[in-house]
């Protein structure tokens, strides 16, 4: 991996192009005052992201987020109604941005990521997934048989993602010592609070995990998913971000019991990884002009 540089005049591209809509951090620069200032503090803004990235050091407002309880629907009266969202320094967000596009692209020009995960990669979407997913359906159902699908869900993913396993995982895809040292430092010794209007709770430490809020997170998250195919080995599996499907072509009994296995190995993967699935959230789908084997397919013992 080349080494990242942070330079001027792409900082300043990156403020020409903040949105100037969004909430600030717990250091309160918010993106229009950085928008309208962008020539003058473009270059001191290289120097202090140098400084960091050579150092392996950040400001202690780019390790904070405030949580602010956003209302989704239903009674306001009930907590459960509300979604959180962290809201980090913008700043770090221009920073994290350049590492970003630099893991990025050795991933692509090393041909790195799996063609099975359609989240948080440029250029693809669920639509895409859909298509590719559904011609391979409509071809074989006009065949017959029938296809098992299994629809899982990682329990709270972002949140439980152990730090070292996830370094582990970066120095193993080839990515540059330096970055990899200050991602490590980006994760530990987080901390948050909760915004409501003008009112704040007390800091709380953030002692694994994802940062919420943040350029990087979605990244390193489906690094640490990305060889979760791997375990698969007679199904097809199917993945955005932390949801993912897994079917196969079914035709006689055998296959249930394949397709089994593979949930079974799915299961011992996210064991391996400190990661679990959501049973509540997981379901099994039959597709078919008949549905001739009704196999009772099974998660943590729980049949669904």
């Amino acid at each position: 991996m080349p080494p990242v540089v942070f330079n001027h005049d792409d900082i300043l591209e990156r403020l020409e192009t903040l949105k100037l809509t969004k909430s600030p951090g717990p250091d309160m620069l918010h993106p229009r005052v950085l928008y309208e200032a962008r020539q003058e503090i473009a270059y001191p803004l290289a120097l202090i992201f140098n400084r960091s990235f050579d150092s392996k050091q950040l400001p202690l407002d780019w390790r904070s987020a405030n949580i602010s309880a956003i209302y989704k629907k239903g009674s306001k009266k009930d907590a459960s109604n509300y979604r959180p969202i962290s809201l980090t320094s913008v700043v770090c967000k221009i920073f994290e941005s350049i590492l970003r596009d630099s893991i990025t692209a050795h991933f692509q020009v090393n041909k790195l990521f799996t063609n099975r995960q359609f989240g948080f990669i440029k250029g693809r979407s669920t639509v895409l997934q859909l298509l590719q997913i559904l011609d391979d359906w409509t071809l074989h159902l006009e065949e017959g048989g029938q296809f098992d699908v299994i629809y899982t869900d990682f329990e709270k993913a972002f949140d439980k993602v152990p730090h070292k396993r996830l370094i582990s995982k970066l120095y193993s895809y080839g990515i540059n010592q330096d970055v990899v040292l200050w991602i490590e430092a980006f994760l530990i010794n987080r901390k948050q609070r909760v915004q409501v209007n003008d009112q704040f709770s007390s800091w709380s430490n953030v002692i694994s995990g994802i940062p919420q809020g943040s350029i990087l997170g979605p990244l390193l998250f489906i690094i640490y998913i990305n060889d979760l195919i791997d375990a698969c080995h007679n199904s097809a599996l199917f993945l955005y971000a932390d949801d993912s499907k897994i079917y196969k072509y079914v035709t006689e009994y055998k296959h249930c019991l394949e397709l089994q296995e593979d949930i079974d190995n799915l299961n011992q993967w996210a064991d391996d990884w400190k990661l679990k699935l959501n049973v509540s959230k997981c379901s099994v789908v039959s597709y078919g002009r008949t549905i001739s084997f009704n196999y009772d397919y099974s998660l943590y013992d729980t049949i669904r």
